[in-house]
């Protein structure tokens, strides 16, 4: 006990030996910048905090974003210039699904994906400066995680006075060099000044009539400020100028390295793979059953009391859980099981190999199970995002039997760019009209639609909209008619350049 106790003060002296030096690291960093460049940064940070009030403040988003980010990125690259090694580096590949990101902002106007794009666009933001600063580092993925929160919880705290800390030695420093008694008796003047002109001014004021209406319409201009709505603004400029000084001269500083305590277990094999064979063995017995009922169409051979629609339509979700479940297996047993012995790891892969064909069966009969419930019930958004997730796990799946019989390949690397290369396209392929346009096929075979459901759809499902105006059905027309109205008339409303959004253009420019 007294040894464990020994070696954790030890470790405590250790850390806080290591706090001190890298404190110390930063003060002399500070140091060696120059004023210029510390002034500099300020007026950037300040500006683009101004221009962040301006475009997102009770605005529209649109072309703003992708504005606004190519600034930030500039910026961003100019303050680490000169610290980065290679600017053909992989890491600047990155800004690439970033950038489509933003511009999705400006083309499509998909409510859900925008608010799920604002929260990966800071994501990939603060991943890709990461490692465009510092490429010299190879990062385990564990350790990139940990790194962008402590990028965003302590680094931004740890540098938010610095602006001020700067200016204030920026202006101590210039009192030094500049001791000149001329700028302390103007100072002294005017501030004499003050009481005296106020004392002449009233005089005039009172002498002059045509004096005094020129001063009572100058006091005007001021009651037509707005204080509650310019404090607001000025609170959401000092935030994000802190935040972005913050967040950018953090980049000034070395990475710091973190000790590799990480203690690498592995799975005793002969239990995990006797729990892999079994489920093999049950997922080989719904196969069998899935085979013979649900893709053979054997309405005929059902047990009574089932239906063949009841029997197809019903069990997506579980299917989909079970995927999940499975993936998480496959991913941990190709991480975590010993592969010391060659027969083994055989075994193991052929296991595997048989679970991700199972698996791969179940997101089929969830495919197959999901198109029928549509063909009735029509498309929400849900089920469109859950067939791009399937199809994202099929390849996922795919990647990972490459992975399990050819250990050299970068999986993680893979499946990483396979889940973003998924996420841009799923931006891209218009979601909205997609509903919009099968629900309206689908009407016109069965006759059954919900107009309010594509009513609550984007401006992207208004050209689809239009085909219904004129429809046979009375209460159906007047409805879309009623929302194409509305539609029109709020898309009339003034709006800035920045917040140009082509779906609103082109469902403005159709309707007018």
């Amino acid at each position: 006990m007294e040894e464990k106790h020994l070696l954790t003060n030890i470790e405590k002296c250790n850390i806080k030996l290591l706090n001190e030096e890298r404190i110390k690291e930063k003060k002399e960093i500070d140091t060696k910048i120059s004023t210029n460049e510390k002034i500099f940064t300020i007026c950037i940070a300040f500006v683009l905090a101004i221009i962040y009030d301006r475009f997102f403040s009770f605005k529209q988003v649109g072309l703003s974003i992708v504005i606004f980010y190519v600034m930030f990125m500039v910026f961003f690259l100019w303050s680490i210039r000169g610290k980065v090694s290679s600017i053909k580096n992989i890491s600047f590949l990155m800004i690439i699904p970033t950038m489509l990101l933003a511009i999705n902002y400006s083309i499509h106007s998909n409510v859900i994906l925008n608010y799920f794009n604002g929260v990966m666009l800071l994501i990939l933001t603060v991943a890709s400066t990461l490692l465009i600063r510092y490429q010299d580092r190879k990062w385990e993925y564990d350790q990139l995680v940990r790194k962008a929160f402590s990028r965003v919880l302590k680094k931004i705290p740890e540098n938010i006075w610095k602006p001020f800390m700067f200016i204030k030695s920026s202006i101590i420093s210039k009192g030094k060099k500049e001791k000149n008694p001329i700028n302390k008796n103007i100072l002294r003047g005017l501030i004499i000044s003050i009481p005296l002109l106020i004392v002449i001014i009233f005089l005039l004021s009172s002498a002059d009539m045509v004096f005094k209406n020129y001063l009572i319409n100058f006091s005007r201009v001021f009651e037509n400020i707005n204080i509650g709505n310019t404090m607001s603004h000025l609170l959401v400029v000092v935030v994000i100028f802190l935040i972005i000084f913050s967040y950018i001269w953090s980049f000034k500083y070395t990475c710091e390295q973190e000790g590799n305590n990480k203690k690498t277990f592995q799975w005793e094999p002969i239990s995990q793979l006797t729990v892999i064979f079994m489920i093999n063995i049950v997922y080989l017995l719904f196969s069998i059953v899935q085979f013979s009922y649900l893709y053979g169409g054997g309405s005929s051979l059902l047990p009574s009391g089932f239906t063949y629609s009841e029997y197809a339509r019903k069990g997506f979700f579980e299917l989909f859980a079970v995927t999940i479940i499975n993936f998480t297996i496959v991913l941990s047993s190709m991480k975590f099981i010993k592969k010391d012995n060659k027969a083994i790891s055989i075994i193991a892969n052929v296991l595997l190999t048989l679970l991700v064909g199972f698996t791969i069966n179940m997101l089929f009969s969830a495919h197959y199970k999901m198109s029928l419930y549509e063909q009735i019930y029509g498309f929400t958004y849900l089920r469109i995002f859950v067939h791009i997730f399937m199809l994202m796990l099929f390849l996922l799946f795919v990647i990972a039997l490459i992975g399990i019989w050819n250990r050299k390949v970068p999986i993680n690397i893979v499946l990483l760019i396979t889940v973003l290369i998924m996420y841009v396209a799923l931006n891209y392929i218009n979601v909205d009209k997609v509903i919009a346009q099968k629900n309206i096929d689908i009407y016109y075979k069965t006759q059954k639609i919900d107009v309010l459901y594509l009513e609550s759809l984007s401006y992207d499902a208004t050209l689809e909209m239009i085909r219904l105006k004129n429809d046979s059905n009375e209460e159906i027309a007047s409805e879309v008619n009623r929302y194409l109205e509305a539609t029109k008339k709020e898309l009339s409303k003034e709006t800035s350049w920045y917040e140009f959004n082509y779906s609103k253009y082109k469902a403005k420019k159709v309707l007018n």
